[in-house]
């Protein structure tokens, strides 16, 4: 019988912080992204929470972090991705990704936690009739594939510069990077469909998550 060993090793903090002094909490959660790094580990992971006392943007907290590690994968668990716009977070990770040296492993997670406080401060209208499930993943991997949008005579102009317009930075490799983090086993089912290998517990990596998920 073969014995299981350890390929790879991360850890994850929610990056918590005091209510009245932030900084010191976000700087201690750098810092020991740069201790795991020394010591060899893998990975560093972020949790995304909303109107708690951590990190309530795992991008932009990656972006930082990217630039005080160099070798390291920089990981999201998870995002939810009811409140986020699919093609101004693929940005945002685009960028973060290009700048870490393309370190990002990205987690999501479907639905809206706290939706009952914060659906109609983040959304202009019923955001109820919304999809925020599987298919707003897909969308946002979409964008990071970077399709050209138009036509193929479209250009748009900026100082110096006339383009074909796609989400920039072009970012193609972020795509195989993609993780979907499953509570369900719908999630899993949906996961299983769309990825090559599916993680135990709450990962799956899903690289192209562009199917409808199964029925319940």
């Amino acid at each position: 019988m073969n014995t299981p060993t350890i390929t790879s090793l991360a850890l994850l903090t929610p990056g918590n912080f005091a209510g009245g002094d932030p900084y010191t909490g976000l700087e201690e959660t750098l810092q020991l992204f740069e201790y795991g790094e020394r010591l060899g580990f893998n990975g560093a992971w972020i949790r995304q929470r909303h109107l708690e006392h951590g990190v309530g943007s795992a991008a932009v907290f990656l972006a930082a972090a990217g630039q005080r590690t160099e070798r390291v994968e920089l990981g999201t668990a998870v995002i939810p991705i009811g409140y986020e716009s699919p093609f101004r977070l693929a940005e945002d990770l685009a960028l973060a990704d290009v700048l870490s040296q393309g370190r990002l492993q990205v987690g999501f997670s479907t639905g809206m936690p706290h939706a009952e406080l914060l659906g109609d401060l983040v959304y202009d209208g019923d955001w109820r009739s919304f999809d925020l499930s599987y298919g707003r993943i897909a969308r946002l991997v979409d964008n990071l594939r970077g399709d050209y949008l138009g036509g193929p005579d479209t250009v748009i102009q900026s100082p110096g510069n006339t383009q074909r317009p796609r989400l920039q930075p072009h970012n193609p490799g972020l795509v195989e990077r993609i993780w979907n983090g499953g509570g369900s086993l719908r999630s899993v089912r949906w996961a299983a469909l769309t990825v090559s290998t599916c993680c135990p517990a709450t990962s799956c990596p899903a690289r192209t998550p562009t199917t409808s998920p199964p029925p319940s």
